[in-house]
């Protein structure tokens, strides 16, 4: 693999190389519009994942809040993580571009009021 890693994405090499080579994680989009590693919520999300090793994958995330109805998008580096994504719904799609199409869809402040789901009555 080179060690040149495309960083037009991503805030900082070490942003990237976590996408690259690094365990799952989750980036969210920064105030640059730059994807940054997003520490808190991998953690969270880690801890309810069990040890068995991951399939790295990129999957281009929409993740709607279940208590605002506020939608962004996150790029996670394995699917296995994101059965385990707290309080809110989420949506795979089929790229980071398809995700801001939808996103710029929703509006300047992008909020889906109505759930995503029908909670299993």
């Amino acid at each position: 693999m080179s060690t040149e890693l495309p960083l037009h994405d991503f805030a900082n090499r070490f942003d990237a190389l976590l996408a690259h080579q690094g365990p799952p994680a989750l980036f969210t989009v920064d105030a640059d519009g730059e994807l940054r590693l997003s520490p808190d919520r991998t953690r969270d999300t880690l801890e309810h994942v069990g040890d068995d090793p991951m399939p790295m994958r990129w999957c281009h995330l929409l993740v709607r809040d279940q208590a605002t109805g506020w939608v962004q998008y996150i790029l996670a580096t394995s699917p296995d993580i994101i059965p385990h994504i707290g309080g809110c719904e989420v949506r795979e799609v089929a790229s980071q571009q398809e995700a801001q199409r939808q996103l710029d869809a929703l509006g300047p402040l992008p909020l889906a009021p109505t759930p995503w789901h029908t909670p299993d009555a």
